[in-house]
């Protein structure tokens, strides 16, 4: 990419930010008649003329972005993009060439820009962009290109396939004090099927970023540790041979799973961490449903308190320039702490939260109010 084209890039950024700050005043401007629905704004739509109230829907404050809209019934979004531009080059089109189709004549995209500088009263030469915005938006690119490419799964298996494998929700978890209605929405449950390799264990999907197939899962034994071999069997069976306590482990990752280069949680997360710029990274996916549980839904999960540089390059595509960490009170989370600043302090504002418990997971929802929602 050019250097002229990417700080053109982040100029109609701002742009379009602007328009969508003053998104009353810019729809009031085209005589439309609308409605506001909280982060999104809803009405007929003004470019292929239709007359269903709510089939077009502006997300102003931000769906997969600011300014993202969809006409429901005729997706003209799809000719003219679905930015705040683009919706402005669409109504451009209808007024002046009378757009109804695809095919029919229509605005250029420059003609839309200069319409909305007009509106603003900015000039795009003004528009000053920072050294370090430029830096993260040119490693954004090149970092998506790179999740684009290396993020195939393998042996995919669908959610209705791993619902029909477990026993959801879990007991275990429910036993330690996990609400039952989260454990639905994240699918984490027992197998008790002897030939599968999460037999006896609460197993915890985890979900490709489209929230469409299992990449891998987590199981925790449920049960626990033996006093004398100091693995996770049955008590009611004798102890298993040394060569085989590996399969008796406190947890167990599904065969070909790799935990560094996954982001718990991201395919709920992701709306909101683009709405808020901001993703909470934590410990654990029991740490993520306490957050969920209490209304915080940006949160991620790292599988431990070492941020990977794999994670770490998932991070740069999700939108975020808010870095909140919430590490267990231990040496493992100071130590995580400090990996986290090392690698991310020159692309993010990091903002540390310390709990006056170990765990998120064993914290009460006043606790987590008080401690965390109240500091977001």
């Amino acid at each position: 990419m050019k250097k002229s084209a990417l700080i053109d890039q982040n100029k109609i950024k701002i742009i379009c930010d602007q328009l969508c700050d003053r998104i009353e005043d810019l729809l009031e401007h085209f005589n439309l008649e609308f409605r506001m629905n909280g982060k999104f704004v809803s009405m007929s739509c003004p470019i292929h003329g239709g007359d269903n109230e709510g089939a077009l829907n502006l997300y102003h404050i931000g769906d997969s972005y600011r300014g993202n809209w969809k006409c429901r019934t005729h997706h003209c979004e799809e000719v003219f993009k679905g930015s705040i531009i683009g919706f402005i080059r669409g109504v451009l089109s209808h007024n002046k060439f009378h757009w109804q189709k695809n095919g029919d004549d229509v605005c250029s995209f420059k003609e839309a820009l200069d319409y909305a500088t007009t509106f603003l009263n900015v000039d795009m030469k003004d528009i000053k962009i920072s050294k370090s915005t430029k830096e993260k938006s040119l490693f954004v690119s090149n970092a998506k290109l790179l999740v684009n490419e290396t993020s195939n799964i393998v042996n995919k298996l669908s959610r209705s396939s791993v619902k029909k494998h477990l026993n959801i929700p879990s007991k275990y978890f429910q036993d330690r004090g996990f609400n039952k209605d989260i454990l639905y929405k994240y699918d984490v449950g027992e197998c008790l099927s002897p030939n599968k390799e999460m037999f006896n264990r609460a197993v915890v999907p985890i979900y490709d970023n489209n929230y469409e197939y299992m990449i891998g899962c987590t199981g925790r034994s449920i049960f626990e540790k033996c006093d004398q071999c100091k693995s996770y069997h049955d008590p009611n069976n004798s102890c298993p041979n040394e060569t085989e306590n590996w399969k008796y482990s406190k947890w167990r990752h599904s065969a070909g799973f790799k935990t560094q280069e996954s982001l718990y949680n991201l395919w709920f997360a992701k709306d909101y961490i683009v709405d808020t710029n901001t993703v909470i990274i934590v410990e654990s996916p029991g740490n993520v449903w306490k957050l969920e549980e209490n209304g915080i839904h940006n949160s991620v999960a790292i599988f431990g308190s070492s941020l990977t540089d794999r994670q770490k390059t998932i991070l740069d595509t999700s939108g975020a320039m808010t870095l909140v960490v919430i590490m267990d009170s231990d040496n493992a989370g100071q130590k995580g702490r400090e990996v986290i600043d090392q690698k991310c302090s020159r692309t993010y504002n990091i903002k540390h939260i310390y709990l006056s418990k170990n765990d998120i997971a064993e914290m009460t929802s006043n606790e987590i109010n008080k401690e965390i929602k109240e500091k977001l």
